[in-house]
């Protein structure tokens, strides 16, 4: 229920403000760079959120099926990662640095609130805990790539690092599981 909220608010305030399309980072800036630094950095967060779940999170895991796994890729890289984005880095960071003029407090709240919203679906500290980390990469590079700032890198990024974390880490998991299992016999 969250992701419709979540992905009409920003279009409602800049509908509001008569705000362009580029406040929320929707533009087409360098296009090719954004796909490279999304893809590159996506792909070493996905193995840095598996990596984080199976030793700072714990170990259990749930076995998905190719079907369930193929699903949620689907999700966390074309719905999730991009509503997400595009309110809190979107709109979050852009208001509060509209109306505050400081892009370390537009950079602050919106990661504060960022990382404490995933405490709301009770998830425990330690896995929020790795939420603030990413969200600090997720604003760094919307923030700090050149040009006009757009979404792209970090809606890549944000979906490959979510994956990473609930998805493609629970078959790293149960990789590991099995090898472990295997050596026992």
């Amino acid at each position: 229920m969250r992701i419709i909220p979540m992905g009409l608010l920003p279009f409602i305030y800049i509908l509001i403000f008569h705000l362009p399309l580029s406040f929320l980072g929707i533009t087409q800036t360098n296009v090719p760079l954004h796909l490279g630094i999304g893809l590159s950095v996506g792909i070493g967060m996905a193995a840095f959120a598996a990596t984080y779940r199976m030793y700072i999170v714990g170990r259990a895991f749930r076995k998905p099926t190719p079907g369930d796994q193929c699903m949620q890729t689907v999700f966390y890289l074309f719905i999730n990662g991009p509503v997400e984005e595009l309110f809190f880095r979107g709109l979050i960071l852009a208001a509060v640095m509209q109306w505050s003029h400081s892009l370390f407090l537009g950079w602050a709240v919106s990661t504060t609130i960022y990382t404490l919203y995933h405490r709301l679906g009770k998830w425990n500290w330690r896995s929020v805990g790795g939420v603030g980390l990413a969200g600090v990469v997720f604003s760094l590079v919307y923030l700090f790539l050149p040009g006009p700032h757009s979404l792209l890198a970090v809606i890549i990024i944000h979906g490959f690092t979510t994956s990473g974390f609930l998805s493609w880490g629970d078959e790293v998991l149960y990789q590991r599981w099995k090898r472990i299992q295997a050596k026992a016999i």
